[in-house]
């Protein structure tokens, strides 16, 4: 039986082998195969320097195949990504997932599935109504952006800034400020965070957790019918 293709479309550079393993958690290789292609493959270091962020609202992070950590503008990404799924479309992938949890504008497209709208639903459908939802996100330039896109009537929200390969001593620090808060679910909103470090974080905050590669892998195995 042939194995259902699912492409996974990164904010920066591929190969990405975190994150790849990741979706292999849930996503086993026996089942599914998974072809990762980068918004940002085309540039070489010169073109991924020109490509820094021009504004708070248009910072991305994301990590580079040598394990490089760099913020990148949006702007640039989101051409690079309407490009990467026309190679997509050409190789025909079943379930092409765009795996940042940042909004991307004139990129949708029957079997386009955003990690955002995926972790979105997850959220809200566990967090309905008056709750407290505590946010990790990579730096602290993306708060005002996080707020806006998580507050709802009733919730309160708040972020703390955790870079996704961030040492045990600062997963702990941050941890620990968000326990403060006293969260009643937290989400890791950036596809970089890793099982290690929400279980880490988790058993310190001491509340549940949402991890959005997880999340995006187990939609994408429904999705392909794997």
């Amino acid at each position: 039986m042939t194995r259902p293709v699912v492409g996974l479309l990164v904010v920066g550079q591929s190969p990405r082998p975190a994150l790849q393993d990741e979706f292999r958690h849930v996503l086993p290789e026996d089942v599914a195969e998974l072809k990762v292609m980068g918004a940002l493959d085309h540039l070489d270091d010169a073109g991924l320097a020109a490509a820094a962020p021009t504004s708070d609202r248009d910072t991305l992070y994301t990590t580079l195949p040598d394990g490089r950590s760099i913020l990148i503008s949006k702007a640039v990404v989101t051409e690079g990504m309407r490009d990467r799924l026309k190679d997509m479309a050409r190789e025909k992938v079943d379930v092409a997932v765009i795996a940042c949890t940042g909004k991307f504008a004139g990129l949708e497209a029957p079997g386009v599935h955003f990690a955002s709208d995926l972790i979105t639903g997850a959220v809200d459908g566990c967090l309905p109504g008056e709750g407290r939802l505590g946010v990790f996100i990579p730096t602290p330039a993306q708060a005002d952006a996080c707020l806006a896109r998580w507050k709802r009537p009733g919730r309160t929200c708040f972020a703390v800034p955790l870079q996704p390969d961030a040492d045990e001593a600062t997963i702990r620090a941050a941890a620990a400020e968000m326990a403060a808060q006293s969260p009643d679910l937290v989400v890791h909103d950036c596809i970089s965070y890793t099982r290690a470090s929400r279980q880490l974080a988790a058993s310190i905050h001491g509340a549940q957790a949402i991890l959005a590669a997880a999340i995006c892998g187990r939609f994408a195995a429904e999705l392909a019918g794997a």
